[in-house]
C-alpha cells in the first residue's frame, strides 16, 4: 500500500502538506499511505490482543519507531515551510517585475503618443481629416499601438481605429472588434483627466476598458498650427493587458502562469481551465492590495495542483487599483523534497523496526510457548469448526483455561444452530414483503419519523427517474419535486407524517416531462399512537389524463365536422325557402345540399362501422371482388369531385381478383383517397394503382397504392397516424378537418382481410398509401 501511494505522489507533482490537493492522484496517494499505517497499526493491535510475545516485541518497535517519526515530522515542516518561502519570493519577484515593465510600456507609449500629435497637428495644417490620420497612424510599423483615438478638449470622440483586447479561444488567440462605447468610455479615464480637468500636456498609465479590460494607455494634447499654446484636441494610443500579454509574461517566467483579474472576474489566464474559472485571489490578499503596494504571495490551489502565487495591483499613477496581475507557479520543489524524505524516512522506520522484531521476538519465545497452542484452537472455532477442543491441561490457570474453552465452544454450537434457524425465517419474511412491494402497480415511498426514505419500490423509480440506491437515506422533500398545474411547489401530508391524498399534482423526472399523479399518504404509529414514519403511495394519471383529452379532442372534431357539412345544408335550404331562386341557382344550391348530406351521411356511416367494428359486430362478407374496376370506378368518381386534382388509375389488368367484402374494401380505398385529396390543398396528380405481387410464400396478393404530392408526413409522426382519434394537428384552429378515425379505420378492416397497410412519405413531397390484399384462390 505505501508504494502505491508512492506511485500516485510521482503522478500528482501539485500535491504538498496543507496544500489541500483534491486531485484523484493525490487522494490515492494520502489514501494509500493512510491505509497502510492503519493496516500496520491494526496489525499491531490485533498481534498484541492475540500474543504477549508479539506485545513484548512491539513495545521495542513502537518506542524506535515514534522517536524517528517525531523527529521526520520536524525536519518535514522545516524542510516545506523555507523551500515554500524561496518559490513565494521568486514569483513576488515576477510580479514585481513584470509590472515595473507596465511602467517602461506607459513611459515608452508617452513618445510614441508625442509623435501621433505632432502628426495630427501638422495634417490639421494641411486640413487633414482625424478619422484618417488615426487610421494612418495605427497602420504605421514605427507604433506598436492596438488602438489610437483622437478627441477634442470636451471629450467628444473624432476618430479612432484599431482593435479590442486578444482573447483566447482554447490554443488560438483572436483579437477583438473595437466598439465605440469602449472609445467614449476610454474618454473619461483618469489618463485622459490629467489633460483636460490638471492641464497635463502628457500622461500615460493603465486604464479600464470596458467592464473589464484594461489597457496601458498614453494622452498628448495636439496644439493649433497658428497657436502653439491653444490646445484644439487630445491624441491617445495604448496597448492592452490582455490573453496575449499572459501569454507573453507566462513564456517569460516558465513555468510560472500569469492571470488579469478585473473586478474580481477573472479576463484572461493561462491556467488550465477548470482553475481559471475558479476565484483566483483570496479575499485576504484583495484585502492587503488596498493597503500594500508591493506584491502579495499566498500558497494556493488551482483546479488540481497546488501554487506559489503572487498578486500585484495594476493601477493609474496615484489612483485606485483596476486590476489584479497574478502569476502562479506550480509547486515542484516542495512535492520533490518531500517525496525525497518521505522515502528516506520509510526506509528508517522499516530498518529499525525489523531489527527491534527479530530481537524480541527470540526474546519472548519461552514465554508464550503454551499460549499459543490454545491460540491455535480459537482459530479453528473463528474458522467455523465448533468441534475443535484444547489439549491444553493441568492445574494451572493455562489449563482451568483450556477447560472452560471447550465449555465455551460447545455453547457456542448450539446457539449457532438456533441463530441460523431465526435468520432463515427472518429472510423468508423480508423476502415476501420485498416481492408484494415490487410487485405494485404504483409508486410505494416509506419514510422514518426524520422524513428520511428508507423504502422506495420499482414503480417509484420509474415515475420519478430516481433510482432507489440514490433515494434511500434522503430526505423525502430533496426527492421529490411535486408541483401543482400553475407549476407552484405543493407540500404533500406526509412531509408532516399526516393522512391525506392530493390529486391534480405532478412530480417531475430527471430529464422528462412532468408526470401527472394522485398521492396518498397514511402514518405509521408505535404502541402510543405516536407517528414514527410514513407511507406514500403515488399512481401515474397519464392514462387517464390521455383518454380525457381523446375525448375531449374527440368531442370538438365531431361537432366541427358535423357542423362542417349541416351549414351549408341549412343555408341553402333557408335560401330556397324565403324567395324564388332561378332554376340554375336552385339546381346548385340543392347539388349542394346533396354533397353536404353525403358528406355528413360519410361521417355517421363512419362513427357507425368504427363503433360496429370495436364491439366486435361488423364481420366482412367475404367474397371474390374485382378490385382493378372498383378502382378505375373510384377514379373517376374522384375525379369528378375534384377539380384541382388529376385523379388517374394506374392498373395491371393481369392483377387477380381479391377476396373480401366489397362495400369495406370500397370504403377503406374512399378515405385514402380523400386524405390524398384533403392533404395536397394545392392540386397535383393523385395516383390509383393496382398490381399482383409474390406473397412470399403465403399466397399472392393484390396492392392498391393511392400517392400524392401533398403535404406530407413528419417521420415522427408516421408511427402514430393510424392510432384512434389521431390527428397531426389536433387544435380547433386547424387547416384540415376529420375525426382522427379514418386510417384507424382503414387499418382494422385490411387486417380484417389478413391484409397489411404500409406508408411512405417525406415532408413536402406527399405520401404513398399500399393496402395489400389477399388474391382470390381462383381467377
Amino acid at each position: 500500500l505505501y508504494a502505491v501511494g508512492q506511485v500516485a505522489g510521482a503522478a500528482a507533482p501539485g500535491a504538498q502538506f496543507g496544500a489541500g490537493v483534491v486531485s484523484v492522484a493525490a487522494y490515492v496517494e494520502h489514501g494509500a499511505e493512510a491505509l497502510a499505517y492503519l493496516v500496520f497499526a491494526g496489525w499491531v493491535r490485533s498481534a498484541t490482543r492475540a500474543s504477549i510475545r508479539t506485545r513484548f516485541v512491539m513495545a521495542f518497535a513502537a518506542l524506535l519507531v515514534v522517536v524517528v517519526l517525531a523527529l521526520a515530522s520536524a525536519l518535514t515542516g522545516v524542510i516545506s515551510a523555507n523551500v515554500q518561502g524561496d518559490e513565494l519570493n521568486d514569483v513576488g519577484n515576477q510580479v514585481s517585475s513584470t509590472l515595473t515593465e507596465f511602467d517602461d510600456q506607459a513611459r515608452s507609449l508617452k513618445k510614441d503618443v508625442a509623435q501621433v500629435a505632432q502628426l495630427a497637428r501638422d495634417d490639421a495644417a494641411t486640413g487633414g481629416d482625424l478619422q484618417s490620420l488615426a487610421e494612418q497612424a495605427q497602420r504605421l510599423d514605427i507604433f506598436d499601438f492596438d488602438f489610437v483615438i483622437f478627441m477634442l478638449p470636451n471629450g467628444q470622440v473624432v476618430g479612432y481605429s484599431g482593435h479590442g483586447p486578444t482573447v483566447r479561444k482554447g490554443n488560438e488567440f483572436r483579437a477583438t472588434k473595437l466598439e465605440r462605447l469602449d472609445v467614449i468610455e476610454m474618454s473619461g479615464s483618469p489618463v485622459i483627466d490629467d489633460i483636460v480637468k490638471k492641464g497635463f500636456e502628457t500622461s500615460a498609465g493603465p486604464t479600464r476598458v470596458g467592464g473589464h479590460d484594461i489597457a496601458v494607455m498614453a494622452v498628448h494634447v495636439i496644439t493649433a498650427p497658428q497657436s502653439p499654446t491653444k490646445t484644439v484636441a487630445i491624441a491617445a494610443a495604448g496597448t492592452y493587458i490582455d490573453a496575449l500579454t499572459m501569454e507573453d509574461i507566462s513564456q517569460r517566467f516558465k513555468p510560472s502562469l500569469a492571470s488579469l483579474v478585473v473586478g474580481g472576474k477573472t479576463v484572461a489566464s493561462m491556467l488550465p481551465r477548470d482553475a481559471a474559472n475558479r476565484k483566483l485571489v483570496p479575499d485576504s490578499a484583495e484585502i492587503e492590495l488596498q493597503t500594500s503596494a508591493a506584491p502579495v504571495t499566498r500558497q494556493t490551489v488551482f483546479g488540481d495542483k497546488s501554487y506559489a502565487s503572487a498578486y500585484g495591483s495594476i493601477a493609474p499613477s496615484g489612483g485606485a487599483p483596476i486590476g489584479i496581475l497574478v502569476l502562479s507557479s506550480p509547486a515542484r520543489v516542495i512535492v520533490h523534497a518531500r517525496q525525497g524524505f518521505t522515502s528516506a524516512l520509510f526506509i528508517v522506520a522499516m530498518s529499525a523496526g525489523a531489527i527491534a522484531l527479530a530481537l524480541a521476538w527470540f526474546s519472548g519465545r519461552r514465554i508464550t510457548q503454551p499460549i499459543q497452542a490454545l491460540t491455535a484452537v480459537a482459530g479453528e472455532v473463528r474458522e467455523g469448526n465448533l468441534d475443535a477442543t484444547a489439549s491444553v491441561t493441568g492445574d494451572d490457570e493455562v489449563g482451568r483455561l483450556g477447560e472452560t474453552f471447550n465449555e465455551m465452544t460447545a455453547s457456542l454450537a448450539r446457539m449457532t444452530g438456533d441463530l441460523r434457524d431465526a435468520a432463515r425465517q427472518e429472510h423468508e419474511l423480508r423476502s415476501r414483503i420485498e416481492t408484494i412491494m415490487q410487485s405494485m402497480a404504483d409508486g410505494l415511498v416509506a419514510v422514518g419519523a426524520e422524513r428520511k426514505i428508507l423504502a422506495f419500490n420499482r414503480e417509484a423509480e420509474n415515475m420519478t427517474g430516481i433510482s432507489a440506491s440514490v433515494a434511500m437515506g434522503r430526505p423525502l422533500d430533496e426527492v421529490f419535486d411535486v408541483r401543482d398545474s400553475q407549476g407552484q411547489s405543493v407540500t404533500l401530508p406526509i412531509y408532516d407524517l399526516a393522512p391525506g391524498s392530493v390529486d391534480g399534482i405532478f412530480i417531475q423526472p430527471e430529464g422528462e416531462k412532468p408526470l401527472p399523479v394522485t398521492v396518498v399518504s397514511a402514518p405509521l404509529t408505535d404502541e402510543q399512537g405516536d407517528a414514527v414514519g410514513g407511507v406514500l403511495v403515488m399512481r401515474d394519471m397519464s392514462r387517464e389524463r390521455e383518454v380525457e383529452r381523446m375525448k375531449t379532442e374527440f368531442l370538438s372534431n365531431i361537432s366541427h365536422e358535423l357542423r362542417t357539412p349541416l351549414t351549408p345544408i341549412k343555408g341553402y335550404a333557408e335560401i330556397l325557402g324565403r324567395k324564388d331562386i332561378p332554376p340554375e341557382k336552385a339546381e346548385k344550391f340543392v347539388h349542394g345540399i346533396l354533397e353536404s348530406t353525403a358528406r355528413l351521411e360519410r361521417i355517421v356511416q363512419l362513427l357507425v362501422d368504427f363503433s360496429a367494428m370495436e364491439a366486435g359486430r361488423l364481420e366482412p362478407h367475404t367474397k371474390a371482388v374485382d378490385i382493378s374496376a372498383m378502382v378505375d370506378s373510384l377514379a373517376e368518381e374522384w375525379a369528378g369531385r375534384t377539380d384541382r386534382h388529376d385523379v388517374i388509375a394506374d392498373v395491371d389488368r393481369a392483377a387477380p381478383m381479391v377476396v373480401g367484402d366489397e362495400r369495406l374494401l370500397r370504403r377503406s380505398l374512399e378515405e385514402v383517397i380523400d386524405n390524398a385529396v384533403k392533404f395536397s390543398p394545392y392540386g397535383g396528380t393523385v395516383r390509383l394503382e393496382v398490381k399482383p405481387v409474390s406473397g412470399n410464400g403465403h399466397g399472392d396478393l393484390v396492392e392498391v397504392s393511392v400517392s400524392d404530392e401533398g403535404i406530407g408526413i413528419p417521420p415522427e409522426d408516421i408511427s402514430r397516424i393510424f392510432s384512434d382519434f389521431h390527428q397531426l394537428d389536433g387544435s380547433e384552429t386547424r387547416a384540415y378537418g376529420g375525426l382522427g378515425l379514418g386510417l384507424a379505420f382503414v387499418q382494422r378492416i385490411v387486417e380484417a382481410h389478413d391484409g397489411t397497410v404500409r406508408v411512405e412519405s417525406r415532408p413536402t413531397e406527399g405520401t404513398r398509401f399500399t393496402i395489400a390484399i389477399p388474391a382470390a384462390a381462383d381467377n
